[in-house]
């Protein structure tokens, strides 16, 4: 319950800012999770991925083509690629495919690994 309340929030949060028209990355046919403090958000216009606090606040504005959640401080990021069925899946589940894959931590900056 408090785990919906917080994306609620969130939600509401990015709805609210007017020069900016984000909202929060669906995933498996919900929102997503904060994961790290951190929630993917998207923007409605271009479509990149970006992410944001729990409450809303913006930390990395949306310019990735595809992230994933942070796990241990970093990012998986793309500025290229397209979405393609999982294999096997009859076209239920769908990832995203790179050939140009880097890590971001949190403020946004890549980082080896």
């Amino acid at each position: 319950m408090i785990k919906n309340l917080s994306l609620l929030l969130v939600g509401l949060l990015i709805w609210g800012c007017h020069a900016h028209h984000y909202q929060i990355y669906r995933y498996d046919n919900g929102d997503d999770y904060v994961s790290e403090g951190l929630v993917r958000i998207v923007d409605t216009k271009t479509g990149k991925i970006g992410y944001a606090t729990a409450d809303g606040k913006v930390v990395i504005a949306p310019r990735f083509a595809f992230g994933f959640p942070f796990h241990n401080g970093v990012a998986k990021v793309t500025h290229n690629g397209h979405h393609g069925p999982v294999h096997g899946s009859e076209g239920e589940y769908h990832t995203f495919e790179s050939d140009h894959w880097f890590y971001i931590d949190k403020q946004g900056y890549e980082v080896k690994r």
